[in-house]
């Protein structure tokens, strides 16, 4: 460990998390990203407590703050008619009861934060336009070799390297993903563009059937960020991203709601995914390779937990990491420790996937109206998701 760098694959959230985490405790360690430069994507991301206590943690309090948007509220409609079915103060109920902040923000800066703090610290050792081609597991050190034909060896290999992961190809060659009927569309647009009435909205989920839309502020650069999914039959495209269009949005959310119709007027470039259903990935370990994040468990954008689960890996690893206390057992336990949390994770983002796509009328009207009474007596979606936020990576016991 003391003579060979841990290889980080992947300059993502994950990735920069991971070795930011890393250095801070003076351990050896490199990033390798495939791209050119550092992502600058402008997409959003939400942060909740349980994300903003690491980034808090890791010294990134005033800058997160000056970057990104505390919403005060969050806002449940019902798509066909507007009508209002639940309002929940966020901010001041995240702080008071799970000590950190709710956070919206582009994801580049997020990115882009991490970045510079570890160039603060060493600006040698994060490597772009190096892509995995493959490596070699030994007894003491991993072998790696790149598309550029470069070799290096580590102490360790750990894949961030998102959903199409290259190590966990390694780890799980068996492993299939199949379509799950849905496709997400994303976006930015400029505030400046849109009404005052849609500008003055504040981040609301449009529940329709077989599809939902949300929209929020992100940043301080005055921007609004969307993403709707809808039900499809087929996703054609072999890549799981793909550039859209206006008119195909429009086919899928126009013509119904009118906040919903503007911000799709005013999106010059939308983009679309396909969400993929991946069996749930048996190994995200092994002798001497890692992953985390999307690569080991990929999740759907419902319950906007993707980025801060991917956080919390990078943290819980990089406490069972140390120079003088590796091994196979820390890495299994490492998987052992955060699957059950995972599992739920992702079985709640699927189950709000469904809530918010109800079709059959009887049991829209149900949930709707119990969504309805239950916010008047409770603050609902905070009670939903305590279990959620109050996650401290940095603090919860691991051993």
């Amino acid at each position: 460990m003391k003579n060979k760098p841990i290889i980080i694959i992947g300059a993502g959230i994950s990735g920069l998390t991971l070795g930011l985490a890393l250095l801070k405790k003076n351990i050896n360690v490199q990033i390798f990203e495939k791209e050119k430069e550092i992502e600058q994507r402008g997409a959003g991301i939400n942060i909740s407590p349980n994300g903003s206590s690491i980034l808090y943690n890791l010294g990134l309090e005033e800058k997160i703050n000056s970057l990104a948007c505390k919403p005060k509220n969050i806002e449940l409609r019902n798509f066909n008619n507007g009508l209002l079915l639940a309002k929940q103060n966020l901010n001041n109920s995240c702080e008071k009861k799970f000590k950190y902040p709710f956070f919206q923000a582009q994801r580049k800066d997020v990115i882009n934060i991490l970045f510079d703090e570890i160039n603060k610290i060493n600006s040698e050792i994060i490597f772009f336009g190096y892509e995995l081609k493959e490596f070699e597991e030994k007894k003491d050190h991993v072998s790696i070799k790149f598309n550029n034909n470069d070799k290096i060896e580590g102490s360790l290999i750990i894949g961030c390297d998102g959903i199409n992961s290259k190590v966990g190809e390694v780890l799980n060659p068996t492993a299939t993903s199949k379509f799950s009927n849905i496709i997400a569309w994303r976006g930015v647009i400029k505030m400046e563009d849109l009404s005052e009435k849609v500008r003055s909205l504040p981040p609301t989920i449009w529940m329709g059937n077989e599809k939902h839309f949300v929209h929020y502020p992100i940043g301080k650069n005055n921007l609004l960020n969307f993403i709707g999914t809808v039900r499809k039959d087929a996703w054609l495209d072999q890549s799981w991203h793909q550039f859209g269009n206006k008119e195909d949005l429009k086919k899928d959310f126009g013509n119904v709601n009118s906040t919903v119709e503007e911000i799709i007027e005013n999106i010059d470039k939308p983009n679309k995914w396909g969400l993929f259903d991946i069996k749930f990935i048996k190994n995200w370990v092994s002798r001497r390779a890692v992953i985390i994040g999307d690569a080991a468990h990929p999740m759907s954008p419902s319950y906007g937990q993707g980025g801060n689960s991917a956080m919390e890996d990078a943290i819980i690893l990089s406490r069972l990491i140390s120079e003088d206390n590796y091994s196979k057992n820390n890495l299994s336990y490492f998987q052992k420790f955060r699957e059950k949390r995972i599992k739920k994770l992702q079985k709640s983002s699927l189950r709000n996937l469904k809530i918010f796509h109800i079709k059959n009328p009887i049991l829209k009207f149900i949930i709707h109206s119990g969504l309805y009474i239950l916010n008047k007596i409770i603050p609902l979606i905070i009670i939903q998701s305590s279990w959620i936020y109050k996650f401290n990576a940095f603090k919860v016991g691991i051993k």
